[in-house]
Formats: structure tokens, sequence, C-alpha cells
């Protein structure tokens, strides 16, 4: 707890009085409820006129932003009894996504982030922003505990709602620790380019919001316009996915002055953590966690040095383990047992966690076990290549074989000569797919659906 309150101490946002200024947290989220709404009370208690939220065409101090979520929670008082699964669409912007969701956590909803187009999932609506109050819902809306339910990015399958309730001692320690690693601070803003109804994003909002921080959200922004608010505001942490940030490395410009660059939500390759390193500085993590279990890991630049590839040790109040059959199995704060993050990996001596990829892809040829990760790597060596994904299929020879699936300026011929260098027969792809790959709206490989076409 020690290194949590010094953490908390390192971001300014307890002040010069941090006593006075956590029991005055206390007491707002005695009042407004144990949620992200109470925080927001709480910043716009102390600093209602720092800027919270910029999405490019609106901005929101803190004050207007805790007076915009009262609104809207008095608005919508009564429609729904806490605990009530809502979902709610990130359609309407950024900014209004982000009023609805601690107003339907101030009023005790599970509120579900839906990416747009997915309102049809047989859950719950909150009313109409444009709809008049319904009578008796004004007045002071009680404290409620709500909180998110998040639905899985459906790369490897269907997506689905993960229930599990945060573990408040678990979830104080990763908390922690990611604090004391990044060492966000209130007056140092936050550009987040990734969709609201995704985990990173609303872990990174929440991060944001909880230290007092400006936050600019430029989901949905061209590269362009990211890399212009990287240069124009002043900003040190950046929360990225490794396809936005490779595509942003490749922007012209002079690098803009970043303290961190998070990483996490798909794997970071060791070359793409060296250019990085070389366009923006030693100042690259990469976080790894699921959205059953919450955050499990952190690789630090050191790590990333030290390890390229790996996703760093355990974070405090997280647990990982390996399998007999390679399996990461893992514990943190949202499960307090043993559950599979679905992927292969391997513990170092160092306790550094390093991914093989998902268990669900591994191939099984002449009797050895063969990492599609592995021939992935490879391949995204070969001029040319800027995607692919290697999938299984049976063969009577060896078992199984792999298929590439691969997306850039490459031809055929060209891929045969390379496998055939490289790799002996049985693990020379039998298939090539050139095409552009299906991709989630995260910008994961959407490795369910080429699954799904193989037959």
């Amino acid at each position: 707890m020690r290194q949590a309150w010094a953490a908390v101490r390192a971001t300014g946002s307890l002040g010069e009085r941090p006593v006075q200024a956590a029991l005055t947290l206390l007491r707002c989220l005695g009042r407004e409820g144990p949620t992200l709404a109470g925080v927001v009370a709480w910043q716009a208690r102390r600093a209602p006129e720092r800027l919270a939220l910029s999405d490019g065409t609106k901005d929101l101090t803190y004050g207007e932003l805790h007076a915009r979520v009262q609104e809207r929670a008095q608005a919508w008082r009564g429609a729904h009894p806490p605990g009530t699964l809502v979902g709610l669409e990130c359609g309407g912007g950024q900014v209004a996504f982000v009023v609805d969701l601690l107003a339907g956590l101030r009023l005790g909803w599970r509120v579900v982030p839906l990416a747009p187009g997915r309102a049809d999932m047989g859950l719950a609506s909150p009313p109409p922003s444009s709809s008049p109050p319904v009578a008796g819902r004004g007045g002071w809306v009680p404290p409620r505990a709500g909180r998110p339910v998040l639905m899985t990015s459906g790369s490897s399958g269907a997506a689905r709602l993960v229930r599990s309730a945060v573990r408040p001692v678990a979830a104080l320690r990763v908390a922690g620790a990611l604090l004391d690693a990044l060492r966000p601070h209130r007056d140092a803003g936050v550009v987040l380019p990734l969709p609201l109804w995704h985990g990173h994003g609303l872990a990174t909002l929440a991060l944001a919001l909880g230290v007092g921080a400006p936050l600019h959200l430029r989901a949905g922004a061209s590269l362009e316009a990211i890399w212009t608010t990287l240069e124009t505001v002043d900003a040190e942490v950046l929360a990225v996915v490794p396809t936005v940030l490779h595509r942003l490395l490749a922007v012209p410009g002079n690098a803009p002055r970043l303290r961190v660059v998070l990483s996490g939500s798909a794997p970071l390759s060791p070359e793409l953590a060296a250019a990085t390193r070389a366009r923006l500085g030693d100042v690259l993590f990469d976080a790894f966690g699921s959205t059953e279990l919450g955050v499990l890991s952190l690789a630090t630049p050191a790590d990333l040095r030290a390890a390229p590839g790996s996703v760093g040790q355990p974070l405090p109040g997280a647990t990982v383990r390996i399998a007999p059959d390679g399996r990461v199995l893992a514990r943190g704060l949202l499960r307090r047992d043993w559950h599979p993050t679905g992927d292969l990996g391997v513990l170092d001596a160092s306790g550094r966690l390093t991914l093989r990829g998902r268990a669900d892809d591994l191939m099984m040829i002449g009797g050895e076990n063969v990492w599609p990760a592995q021939l992935e790597a490879a391949l995204l060596a070969v001029p040319g290549i800027v995607a692919c994904a290697v999938l299984p299929v049976p063969c009577a020879e060896y078992g199984q074989r792999p298929v590439a699936f691969v997306e850039g300026d490459v031809d055929e011929a060209a891929l045969h000569a390379f496998a055939q260098s490289q790799w002996p027969r049985r693990l020379r792809p039998v298939r090539w797919v050139l095409r552009p790959l299906p991709r989630t709206p995260l910008g994961k490989v959407a490795r369910g659906d080429l699954r799904s076409g193989l037959g």
C-alpha cells in the first residue's frame, strides 16, 4: 500500500495536502457512488476549470463534465433499476459517450459499451438523449455502484459478455503498480486514438480521469490528425495498439516529446519495438491481459530491450503460471481462480512472460508442436508483407500442415521461394491465400473468420 500511495502522490492528483485531498475523495465517492463518476465529482470539486476531455471538436472541463453527468443521471433516473445490463452504443461522439457512460455508472447500471451498429444485443437501452425527463426523475440521485461490463474482442470467435466483478484488493495492487511504472501526471495530457468500447480505451479513460489529466480522444481520426495532436498539445502519454503504432511511425514530421507509449491488446513484435525506440525514444511499454482477467503484466522499456518479444513480469495483484501443455493460466483483478488466457507461453529465469501464440492455433505437425507465431514472425520479415496469419489444416502425412494468409505487395512465387529456403517441407504452407485480412474493429486480425473460411 505504501508503494501505491507514493505512486498516487507522484501523479500530482493529491496536490500539496494529500491527506485532505484523499479524505475529500472518500466523501465524493460516498455521495456520488464508488465509480468513475465519483472520481470526476472529486476532480470537479478541486479543479473545475481544468480540461477533462477533448475530441477535436468539443472540450469539457472537469466542472462541465461533472455537471453534464449529473444532468444526464437525473434525466435517466428510474429508466432502469440498479444492476440492469444496459447497452451503450459509442456512436454519438466520444465526449457524449463518456457523459452517458458515467451517468449510467452513477445510476448503478451494469453498462455494456458497444461498438457502433451493435445496439441489437438484446440488452436494455438508455432513454434517447433528446427525450424529456420523465416526471418524478429529478432531484438528487442516491449513490450507486454501477460498473462497466465488457465484451470480448471476437478476434478468435464470437464476442461475448464478461460479467466478472473487480476484486478490490487485487485491483488496487495492479493500479498502484501501473501508476508506479507509467508515472502519469495531472499536468500532462493523454492521447487516445482507440475506441472507448474496448478495455484498452476504457482503462486509459479511467487512468486519465483518475489522475485529473486532460484526455484527448482521437478514435477515428486520421493518422496525420493524431500526429498533429501529439505535436501541439502538452501530451506525455499515448495509448495505442500495435497496428496504430506501426502506421503512426510512418507519418512524417518531428517526433513528439512523449514519455510513455503504452501498447496493448495485440502482440507487439520486436521489430516494431525497435522501430518505435528509434523514432520516439526509449518510451515504449507493452501491457498484456485479457477482457476476462484484466491487466496481467507490463513490459517496461528495459524489459523490451533485455527480452524482445516478452510482455514483462506479472504485475502485483496478478499471478501467471504455465500449464504442462504450455497454456498460460492466470488470476488477477477479475478472477480469483486460475483461468486460461487462451495463449501459449513461457516464463524465463527473470519471470518475464513471452507468448507463443493462441492455444487454439497450436499446430501438431509430425508429432512436433509448432506455434503459428514462429512462422508468422519469419513471414513478416519478407519485404512487402504487412500482415499475415498461419492456421493449421488436416494432413494425412503429418497430421497437420500450415495454411498462410498474407496481406501485402508480394506474389506467390516469391513466397514459395522464401518458404523453400527457410523451412523443411512439413512446415511449408500447403496453400497461400493472398488477400486483405479481416480485422476486428480494434484492428486485430480476425482469426476466427479465417478459421471458419477453411471449412
